[in-house]
């Protein structure tokens, strides 16, 4: 029932939909550190894909099975843009930053997306940056989990995919 993209595969969202209803659109972000972190976006997916929801779920996916060379400033171009257009388009931002990681750019979108209600943060307390992070989810009433448990994040994912894309969640 759920659908997945990675780039640099798109869709057109203002028409999409799965068995007649519009879906969610899930973005899963957070550490990737140029592909030697553990793959937590195909593990939340595998796991959401076990479940029945009562919304169809879009799930977008920044991991390339091959990152990219920095040398390649078009495949860079067009990876970002792929990554702002989805974040943008998301009705929800899974941010799960790793303990052992920098994950500068799930910084860089937390700040970008601190005000737009749509973030669910999983930090894990040893991140280095922590504090920062839960400081900024407490003045902008951002939901944070200190923690990192995919089965943790799939259900408050399903929680929203229950609730629909016009309702809000809460911690």
């Amino acid at each position: 029932k759920n659908k997945i993209f990675s780039p640099p595969y798109d869709y057109d969202n203002s028409t999409y939909t799965i068995d007649g209803v519009v879906p969610l659109n899930l973005f899963i972000a957070g550490t990737i550190d140029c592909g030697d972190s553990v793959n937590h976006q195909q593990a939340i997916i595998d796991e959401l894909n076990k479940e029945d929801t009562v919304h169809p779920i879009i799930v977008y996916n920044p991991r390339r099975d091959e990152w990219l060379s920095s040398e390649d400033h078009d495949e860079i171009d067009k990876q970002v843009n792929w990554e702002l257009s989805h974040l943008e388009d998301a009705d929800i931002i899974v941010m799960n930053i790793l303990g052992n990681s920098k994950s500068p750019i799930s910084l860089m979108e937390i700040g970008l997306f601190a005000k737009q209600h749509k973030l669910i943060v999983f930090c894990n307390p040893n991140f280095y940056r922590f504090d920062n992070v839960r400081i900024v989810c407490e003045r902008y009433n951002i939901p944070l989990y200190t923690t990192n448990d995919i089965l943790v994040i799939k259900n408050k994912v399903l929680q929203v995919a229950n609730m629909g894309k016009n309702e809000t969640y809460n911690k």
